[in-house]
């Protein structure tokens, strides 16, 4: 098959600087940490490596899925430096996708899967823009939780806490250590908030915090946390 001409192969990429644009603008309006122009210049990379790995080498050395596999591996580098951890919390993992995202659409626009890459572009969009306000009527009985643990310092208490949480697929979004009033009984409180387990699992985690010996009260519902 005859080589596109370069008119064709700049549509090609016209087309993917154009989808990871759209997606960038997403993250932009989101004020993440990759926005318009790093998901633009994505893609538009990644359409290039692949146009010049499928066209500018010629002979049996020519190998564009070689390239586009390189194109994969190098974008994780970029994914992961749009990932932030924050305490027990880490953000950016969507918009480290949605830059893998660009990549994908960069490889298929530069393939000449023109359709295939459009559609995949309206349906990440849709991801993105209507996925996240359904969550809560998703997860309904996965709702935001909060309790207070009064409990003996120097136990490890806390560490065993908030790893049972997270190992039953709890995502902590704030924890608060305070000196308990009655400081004579040298006591420690503490409040957590997390979201994302289900009551059966939470349950199963207090209980166990519960029984230990350092611990003096649990309190399921300090205010109005849920």
């Amino acid at each position: 098959m005859d080589a596109p001409s370069s008119l064709e192969l700049i549509g090609r990429l016209a087309l993917a600087l154009a989808l990871g644009a759209v997606l960038g603008l997403e993250r932009e309006t989101r004020h993440k940490t990759a926005g318009l122009r790093t998901h633009s210049l994505v893609a538009l990379g990644a359409a290039l490596f692949t146009i010049a790995g499928a066209y500018a080498v010629i002979g049996p050395q020519n190998d564009p899925s070689r390239v586009a596999a390189q194109v994969v591996t190098g974008i994780g580098f970029i994914g992961a430096g749009a990932m932030i951890r924050s305490g027990f919390t880490v953000t950016g993992i969507t918009t480290a996708a949605t830059l893998w995202m660009a990549a994908a659409f960069g490889i298929a626009a530069a393939m000449g899967l023109y359709v295939v890459s459009i559609a995949s572009g309206a349906m990440a969009l849709v991801v993105v823009v209507t996925f996240g306000p359904l969550k809560p009527y998703v997860l309904f009985r996965r709702s935001r939780r909060r309790f207070e643990v009064r409990y003996q310092p120097g136990h490890g208490t806390l560490d065993a806490l908030l790893m049972g949480l997270e190992s039953g697929g709890g995502r902590i979004m704030g924890v608060l250590t305070t000196e308990s009033a009655d400081s004579s009984q040298g006591l420690r409180q503490t409040t957590i908030d997390v979201r994302g387990m289900a009551d059966v699992e939470l349950a199963k985690v207090l209980a166990t915090i519960a029984d230990r010996s350092e611990v003096v009260e649990i309190d399921h519902a300090p205010g109005n946390g849920s």
